[in-house]
């Protein structure tokens, strides 16, 4: 370890080096829980997603630790996952093996990116206040499915009733969001878990989210012990023993409902205007995500030159990308290297025997996939929330006196939520942001790739409303 990950030179130490990828997991096993309950609203079995989402975790993070040699853990990454789930298969009804092969898809071309010569291009391309606002907007819209999930939100449909112009009543029978009744358990135990969660974020506990989560369904079984009427509700299995807990891993199960998912047999049935909308989503969601979590990591690190590059970038950027494609494969959405890999590097973490640590607590966590499997819904919604929260903070950065900047961010944040979908709030963004810079006479300030972004957005849109009339 010493010679091939050069810790004396680096000025770290194996213990360091293993402590820093411990707490790395930590701050980011979350994901344990949150990407397999978001994921499984896709239709796909749950117990098939914990698994898919450890070995998602696992290969891409040991290749960032053994190839690229840096401290930073991968995982299927959140926005991702809603953008699946929620908007790729609910509202585009894409079958969830046809969503897997375009997430692939997407993986691919961004690898190809990777590979170009005029990579750097499609970073600095797409401007900052996209980059803020889809960031934000994301987590508004993950904040938003925790609220649901936790029936703090709720929507409630008795009747079909139209809404015009001037008449827009919350809630009732119009299908609007309205806030639930809080004499509903799961409603209160979900209003708990936030507060106990914000609490942990709060006094900087270290995996604040995975105790949130651990917390939460600690209320919820607590709770359900005492009123076993609030079992149905909070949808709770109590533990049985402690096989019902730590067991070997059902690893036929997963090979069953998780590789067998992905598919390329109904790419031809998807119309090509959904098709062309989601991939370029995905795609721009992507390269912007790396860029943005690269530049973080790599700063706080002390690796990152003027020029925005660092030591080893190259092998960095193809590990992302190629995570991007090994997810589908093994049964989740895209996989990305995670911000939260900067707790190991505060711990002193500076070599990719950190990663590797990382990745096997993950491995480890194989025998705990029974436990994953007895959270309810209801204990990973504040984590949800929380983590839209945490996603808000870009917005400080938007020059929002420039109306030409915080316009685009405006509707791009605002959007994601409101239409309860990724792809429509990205549009909203990248067009408006064309359409204002090039009536003020700036339209120099346009890189190409938002152009071509910006082109095959209002092409797939075009194309989807022509193939609905």
């Amino acid at each position: 370890m010493e010679r091939y990950f050069q810790l004396a030179r680096h000025g770290t130490t194996a213990r360091t080096e293993w402590v820093a990828g411990l707490t790395t997991f930590v701050t980011m096993a979350y994901i344990l829980f949150v990407n397999p309950a978001i994921m499984a609203a896709a239709g796909l079995d749950h117990e098939a997603l914990v698994i898919g989402t450890i070995f998602a975790a696992v290969v891409p993070t040991a290749a960032m630790a053994l190839w690229a040699r840096l401290p930073w853990a991968l995982a299927p990454g959140m926005g991702y996952n809603a953008l699946f789930a929620y908007t790729v298969v609910a509202q585009y009804h894409l079958a969830p093996s046809t969503a897997l092969a375009l997430v692939f898809l997407d993986g691919a071309a961004f690898l190809l990116i990777v590979l170009l010569p005029w990579r750097e291009q499609f970073f600095i391309g797409i401007p900052s206040s996209i980059k803020f606002g889809a960031a934000a907007g994301i987590g508004l819209f993950i904040a938003f499915i925790g609220l649901a999930n936790a029936g703090i939100v709720q929507f409630q449909v008795t009747s079909p009733a139209p809404l015009g112009p001037g008449f827009h009543p919350i809630g009732g029978d119009t299908g609007l969001p309205a806030l639930g009744a809080l004499n509903q358990l799961a409603a209160l135990v979900g209003a708990a878990g936030v507060l106990l969660t914000a609490l942990l974020l709060a006094r900087q506990a270290r995996g604040g989210l995975l105790l949130g989560v651990l917390g939460t369904a600690a209320i919820a079984w607590i709770t359900a012990a005492a009123l076993p009427a609030a079992r149905a509700p909070l949808q709770v299995h109590l533990p049985d023993g402690i096989r019902s807990l730590v067991a070997l891993p059902p690893l036929g199960r997963w090979a069953e409902y998780g590789l067998a998912r992905f598919s390329f047999a109904g790419l031809a049935a998807v119309p090509a205007g959904t098709l062309l909308l989601v991939f370029v989503t995905f795609l721009v969601t992507d390269i912007m995500d790396s860029f943005g979590s690269f530049g973080g990591l790599a700063s706080k690190l002390g690796i990152l030159d003027p020029s925005g590059n660092f030591p080893r970038s190259g092998r960095a950027l193809i590990v992302d990308a190629a995570a991007g494609m090994w997810g589908p494969l093994v049964g989740t959405a895209t996989v990305v290297t995670y911000i939260e890999s900067a707790a190991g590097v505060g711990e002193g973490g500076r070599t990719g025997l950190t990663a590797l640590a990382t990745a096997c607590c993950f491995l480890l966590s194989l025998f705990f996939v029974p436990l994953v499997g007895m959270i309810p819904p209801v204990a990973t919604a504040p984590a949800l929330i929380l983590v839209g929260f945490l996603m808000m903070e870009p917005v400080l950065q938007v020059d929002w006196r420039e109306v030409t900047e915080g316009v685009p961010a405006f509707l791009t944040l605002l959007l994601m939520p409101l239409t309860y979908s990724i792809a429509e709030g990205m549009l909203a963004g990248i067009i408006s942001y064309l359409v204002l810079k090039s009536l003020t006479g700036r339209a120099r300030e346009i890189a190409w790739p938002m152009w071509l972004f910006g082109a095959l957005l209002l092409v797939g849109k075009v194309l989807e409303a022509t193939a609905r009339v």
